[in-house]
């Protein structure tokens, strides 16, 4: 199942190189600078200086998902239309 914004928050307070994407991939995640699809062109953007992972949390008629870089983690919500990447987790 796709991990929930807690559960993706729990999973970057974790991470232990560091809050950035060196973090991200050295988690047992393993989770890459992938980029994203672009909503309204459907391109693929930043790829190799973003992630971007949906969580499987709703905010209104966003969707929350974790953004990391070389320098930062976040929490966001954003329209469903992006081409996010997910990382299932197994459910319990």
């Amino acid at each position: 199942r796709i991990p929930t914004e807690n559960e993706l928050n729990a999973e970057f307070i974790s991470w232990t190189g560091g809050s950035n994407s060196l973090g991200a991939y050295g988690s047992p995640l393993k989770l890459p600078l992938a980029g994203a699809r672009l909503r309204s062109t459907g391109v693929l953007g930043n790829v190799g200086s973003h992630g971007y992972y949906w969580a499987s949390s709703v905010n209104g008629i966003n969707i929350r998902f974790l953004s990391f870089n070389n320098s930062s983690v976040s929490m966001y919500s954003d329209n469903r239309a992006y081409g996010f990447s997910v990382r299932c987790i197994k459910g319990n």
